[in-house]
């Protein structure tokens, strides 16, 4: 096998870990301890078969544009609603920010690899002469994790009692619970603001070792966190395809909660023939990749979309 290379991810086999992915210098420092593992592969063996189509679907950098990043639609109803937060976006971004062209293939090989890494900590290597992780570039990172202000928890949170915030509509968070979140503090008794793997009070160095790990479940707990207020303190696992449907889908479910609500929406502009087809649509909803539904939030659901189908033939009757 060919000399390995310290700025790649190898998969190795043990008996006490199974199959991993890690990079160089944790292999390194573990066989010094003894441990002992073979090696499959590295990121440059991975077949051409599947790595080069999908560089042709995420396609070349785009030249002569003001900005390289499309500015999504806001509007929950829109099927490119949240497409940020999703995996192919990550693909992009991790193919396109480079200083060279041979750069978009070497990325998207290191993110093929880092993509299926339970733990993204365990991918830090150290660091390098700029004390930025290593062995994964910034645009890696960026194609593994999403910014927090990508995520809008509002459509999970539980509804508000204050008259100057809307508040939630207690939608479950279902596949969305298990999501993970990285920050550089997540433990309100050690002193210093958590912040995001891409904040430049981070310096900008991806995940590390020294890392704290939550859920997006976790967020909705008054944890008492102190977030960063430029980067908001995290940063998101990037969406799945069945996670990203999940997100639309409950975001379409706030907005027609939101205005089926006087105090929020106001019925002067509702338009409750178009809510009530959009209630059945969510009535007979499930996520993407997802035969069966979790039963407690699946019930829950159910319940929530039965609550705003009555309020919509309310509304409906009473709209002239």
């Amino acid at each position: 096998m060919r000399a390995a290379a310290a700025d790649e991810l190898y998969i190795v086999f043990s008996t006490d870990g199974g199959a991993e992915v890690l990079p160089l210098p944790v292999i390194e420092k573990r066989l010094a301890r003894g441990w002992q593992c073979f090696l499959l592969a590295g990121t440059v063996d991975l077949p051409a078969d599947v790595i080069e189509p999908w560089a042709r679907e995420v396609g070349p950098r785009p030249e002569g544009q003001e900005s390289l990043w499309p500015q999504y639609p806001r509007s929950a109803h829109d099927p490119l609603f949240g497409e940020d937060l999703g995996l192919a976006h990550g693909a992009t971004r991790a193919a396109w920010i480079g200083y060279e062209h041979e750069d978009a293939e070497r990325n998207l090989r290191l993110l093929a690899m880092a993509r299926g890494v339970r733990d993204l900590r365990t991918l830090d290597g150290g660091y390098d002469d700029h004390g930025r992780s290593r062995p994964l570039p910034q645009s890696v990172w960026l194609g593994l994790l999403a910014h927090a202000e990508d995520l809008d928890r509002e459509p999970f949170e539980a509804p508000g009692t204050d008259r100057w915030r809307s508040g939630g509509s207690g939608i479950p968070l279902g596949v969305l619970a298990d999501v993970q979140v990285y920050t550089t503090n997540a433990d309100p008794r050690i002193q210093g603001k958590g912040h995001s793997p891409f904040c430049a009070h981070s310096r900008e160095r991806g995940v590390v070792a020294g890392d704290d790990v939550l859920t997006v479940a976790d967020l909705l707990d008054d944890g008492g966190y102190d977030w960063c207020s430029k980067c908001q303190g995290y940063a998101v696992r990037r969406l799945t395809d069945t996670e990203l449907s999940y997100c639309r889908a409950a975001h379409r479910l706030h907005d027609i909660a939101q205005n089926l609500d006087p105090g929020r929406g106001g019925h002067d502009r509702l338009d409750a023939e178009t809510i009530i087809r959009q209630l059945r649509e969510l009535a007979d909803w499930r996520p993407i990749g997802e035969d069966h539904w979790y039963m407690s939030g699946a019930r829950r659901w159910r319940r929530i979309v039965g609550e705003l189908q009555v309020r919509a033939d309310a509304a409906g009757r009473d709209t002239p």
